[in-house]
């Protein structure tokens, strides 16, 4: 069975007992600064995966994290694996998934071009964090999206970011597989 392009037999994430395309290790690629500031923090983790990422910030002391993920057995595997940890995982599309609250950090990890609309996406991801949103995005016109999934139309995500009121902290190609991260931080007076 596919969802989302995605054999959910096969996670993103190899797992125990369950293959999957890439190890945390190549995911924590560039996330040096995220688990510096997680500490204390409530995260929102979009595009989760099976979770490794989100469980990995609760070990890292964030005070809560919720992660979203719109295949649900990457989402089961993630409920099995966080043991007592600060940390909740929900199935949902991110084409349409509204959070229902403000999170300090959101993160979108290697999602913005999977999306119908990455500039709305992005956007209300912007909306819903108070201090630090991260995203991880393919090198090859970032921070512009440009993907068959979204008709091939460029999404301007810097665009969306400053419009909303937030700066580049921090960003380079340190992401996994040489993707680029944006760090980016709420302008104090937004």
């Amino acid at each position: 069975m596919a969802m989302a392009g995605k054999d959910v037999k096969k996670g993103w994430f190899s797992t125990p007992g369950r293959p999957g395309d890439r190890t945390l290790e190549q995911q924590l690629n560039g996330l040096d600064r995220l688990f510096m500031a997680a500490h204390g923090k409530t995260i929102l983790d979009l595009g989760c995966a099976e979770g490794l990422i989100s469980i990995e910030l609760a070990k890292a002391g964030a005070l809560a994290v919720h992660g979203v993920e719109i295949v649900p057995g990457h989402v089961e595997v993630a409920n099995k694996l966080r043991g007592d940890l600060p940390v909740t995982f929900e199935v949902g599309d991110a084409n349409v998934w509204q959070p229902k609250r403000n999170y300090d950090i959101v993160i979108a990890l290697a999602l913005l071009q999977k999306v119908r609309n990455p500039t709305a996406v992005a956007a209300r991801l912007a909306a819903s964090a108070r201090e630090l949103v991260v995203l991880r995005l393919p090198p090859q016109h970032a921070p512009t999206v440009i993907d068959e999934r979204s008709g091939n139309e460029p999404h301007h995500i810097g665009t969306v970011m400053k419009n909303g009121g937030w700066y580049v902290e921090h960003a380079g190609y340190d992401g996994a597989f040489g993707e680029w991260m944006g760090y980016y931080r709420r302008n104090k007076n937004a």
